[in-house]
């Protein structure tokens, strides 16, 4: 599929939630099973809440890193939400 739009609103699809904070692994549940988040996985979701698009959230991100940084958290980010998409685990409005 296509990369993501930056001014598409990404949020999770009916069925998958993220597990409590605070367990000794973050995980992403879907109706087929989980998906375990690595690195900077659990925040990039955190931020997909249906009222940030895609540029504000890759802002966000921006924020708390070094600014030679942007470019990569953007390339990053992008690439980790599309597949996100591809798996129908966000939905995109």
């Amino acid at each position: 599929m296509s990369e993501l739009v930056q001014d598409s609103v990404p949020q999770l699809a009916p069925g998958c939630r993220l597990n409590a904070p605070g367990q000794p692994e973050d995980l992403l549940l879907i109706p087929e099973g989980a998906l375990r988040l690595k690195g900077p996985a659990r925040s990039i979701v955190e931020l997909c809440n249906g009222a940030r698009t895609v540029r504000e959230v890759i802002e966000r991100l921006q924020r708390n890193h070094p600014p030679e940084n942007a470019a990569r958290i953007e390339t990053e980010a992008i690439a980790f939400l599309t597949r996100l998409r591809d798996k129908r685990v966000i939905e995109c409005s």
